[in-house]
């Protein structure tokens, strides 16, 4: 479990934990024996035999290809892939070094607006950052699920009986105004959330729910807002 720094309403902090809550699978695929399957992955093709490649080498003498299979690599077709990294490549295959990325930026009818280099960011949730604070900005449930597209949710957690009712009371303010909290870090409280260095930055919301001594604090965090198009 992670650990986040974080304020309420009265500008009193505490650091408390936070973890992802996966939902249980409750439906799945059986073979025709009864059994239960699973997801593998598996190599397709190598870089030498993308059907770039073979195109260039062979244009259009499908008989070539048809006589002596080149588009299979017997050695590394059908292997079995364990461990994945990701890394990017230049037009011609090689392994590209020192990446400049770009942002594309959309309108919302999905004409392209323009593109920015993509910064590096830096997390600002540790234990060593300013608190997260509330930015006494709420929203109310019903507004929030029209507005935002929700990627990810945490649930926040206390770590001992004082955080217990620090998080307890916080969750019972929000749940009592069925609305949702707008949170931010940073010095002035303002600032998207970022997970982790070099991740996304989000806008963040606290929803609040209690069932009498029993609480559940979820951290909403968000990237799309959606928007109504003009009127054309």
């Amino acid at each position: 479990m992670r650990a986040i720094h974080i304020s309420n309403e009265k500008k009193r902090d505490a650091q408390v934990g936070f973890e992802a809550q996966s939902a249980d699978v409750k439906l799945f695929f059986l073979t025709p024996e009864g059994g239960r399957t699973f997801n593998e992955r598996y190599v397709k093709f190598t870089m030498d035999t993308s059907a770039e490649v073979l195109e260039e080498k062979y244009g259009d003498l499908t008989d070539d290809i048809i006589a002596g299979d080149p588009e299979i690599d017997f050695e590394k077709v059908g292997k079995k892939l364990s461990e994945l990294k990701k890394v990017y490549l230049t037009s011609n295959g090689q392994v590209a070094y020192g990446v400049n990325l770009t942002e594309h930026i959309y309108l919302p009818d999905g004409t392209e607006k323009g593109t920015r280099p993509v910064t590096r960011t830096q997390a600002n949730i540790s234990l060593d950052a300013l608190p997260v604070c509330w930015t006494g900005k709420m929203i109310s449930k019903s507004s929030a699920l029209r507005k935002f597209v929700f990627s990810r949710s945490y649930q926040l957690r206390h770590v001992n009986g004082l955080t217990f009712d620090f998080l307890y009371d916080m969750a019972k303010t929000l749940a009592e105004k069925k609305a949702l909290m707008l949170i931010g870090g940073g010095e002035k409280g303002t600032e998207p959330l970022v997970m982790f260095n070099g991740g996304v930055a989000y806008r963040a919301f606290l929803e609040g729910r209690i069932d009498g001594n029993k609480y559940m604090l979820i951290m909403h965090l968000t990237n799309l807002e959606l928007k109504e198009l003009p009127n054309a």
